[in-house]
């Protein structure tokens, strides 16, 4: 979690969108209007769906700047006037220097004027998955990156989040940003990797989400393919927590789902919250038997129970390969963990009819 503060100058809309920009990339951030405050309450469910950094939450949002916050300050956004002095020295933005496109705290793109700021301006922007662009970025690409996307979507966050997730699998326009946005998330992770000696949690408890409106179907429920969407990220969360991060797969080892049960349990509508535990049935060599328990954050109703059976591969020769030891080791620990856990009654289940009746 980052002890850093942002200091946000100004009141309406904008500062709000700033100002949330920055608490959901894990700032404290100071604000000098009250309106603003407000009005980031109302911005937050977006940035929570769009993904927030580590340790982000509204409660590190302050109203009142003082001498104190502006020497601390990391950076000092002004986006209107104000008569608060800035002390020499300090990062600072403006509008003119740097102008983000609303909603601030959805669209990647902030164009960046010349100047002396301009570096370690984008270099922080960047640090949080925006798009900084300089003058010298041509007006198609900036236009993609920020003005297109409120355009195809009339500005509703929704719309904007499903647009920006479709476009990273294409790597088209602000796709890739997302794609920085997720890994630089992920890559400071509060949940930090296994280490040799550590008890891990049994079940373990990394994932956490809310529905997101393109993983409801016709119904108005989350759709039957969305429930494995959210089992994946439960696994990718796994992995980060054996071992298996960037550095793991950019030398060519992966994990691969072979076989996969799902069992629907009850239906959950958008933005409602998710928990997602996970128990290690069994490993080895090259071999993970899982199940992911899904269930609604706020009832603790269980949703659904997923079964899986992962293989590692060597991604490079294209065929399955033993877990690097440093993974192996995390999940024998957590497989010993979990052997006194009861096995959910839906592992192993047999899909069919039941006999006919005499």
């Amino acid at each position: 979690m980052s002890s850093d503060i942002v200091v946000v100058l100004g009141s309406g809309p904008r500062a709000a969108e700033w100002a949330t920009r920055l608490l959901a990339s894990g700032f404290d951030v100071a604000v000098d209007d009250r309106t603003a405050a407000d009005r980031v309450a109302h911005c937050w469910p977006a940035a929570e769906r769009l993904g927030l950094f580590p340790g982000a939450a509204l409660d590190r949002l302050t109203v009142g700047v003082d001498e104190a916050a502006l020497e601390r300050a990391v950076l000092v956004q002004v986006v209107g006037p104000s008569t608060i002095d800035v002390p020499p020295g300090a990062l600072v933005a403006t509008e003119a220097t740097a102008r983000a496109v609303s909603p601030i705290h959805l669209v990647p793109l902030v164009e960046l004027a010349d100047g002396p700021m301009a570096g370690p301006l984008a270099e922080l922007y960047r640090s949080i998955g925006m798009a900084p662009c300089t003058p010298d970025v041509p007006a198609a690409e900036r236009h993609r990156l920020g003005a297109a996307l409120v355009e195809v979507t009339g500005g509703d966050p929704d719309s904007i989040i499903a647009v920006l997730r479709a476009l990273r699998a294409t790597g088209v326009g602000a796709g890739p940003y997302l794609a920085a946005h997720e890994a630089r998330r992920y890559a400071a992770a509060v949940t930090t990797p296994w280490q040799q000696g550590e008890a891990p949690a049994a079940p373990l408890d990394l994932y956490r989400a809310r529905v997101e409106p393109d993983w409801v179907d016709y119904n108005g429920h989350m759709t039957e393919a969305a429930y494995l969407t959210a089992a994946g990220w439960a696994s990718d969360a796994l992995f980060r927590y054996i071992g298996d991060d960037e550095a793991y797969r950019t030398a060519g080892h992966s994990f691969y789902t072979v076989e996969t049960h799902i069992t629907y349990l009850l239906e959950v509508d958008v933005h409602e919250p998710l928990r997602i535990t996970t128990q290690i049935l069994g490993v080895d060599a090259k071999r993970v038997h899982l199940v992911h328990d899904m269930r609604h954050d706020d009832t603790d109703a269980q949703l659904c129970v997923v079964e899986q059976m992962l293989v590692h591969v060597d991604m490079r020769a294209g065929r399955s390969a033993p877990i690097l030891p440093h993974v192996a080791a995390a999940l024998a620990a957590i497989r010993d963990a979990h052997a006194d856990l009861p096995v959910p009654a839906q592992v192993g289940r047999v899909m069919q009819l039941p006999p006919p009746r005499p």
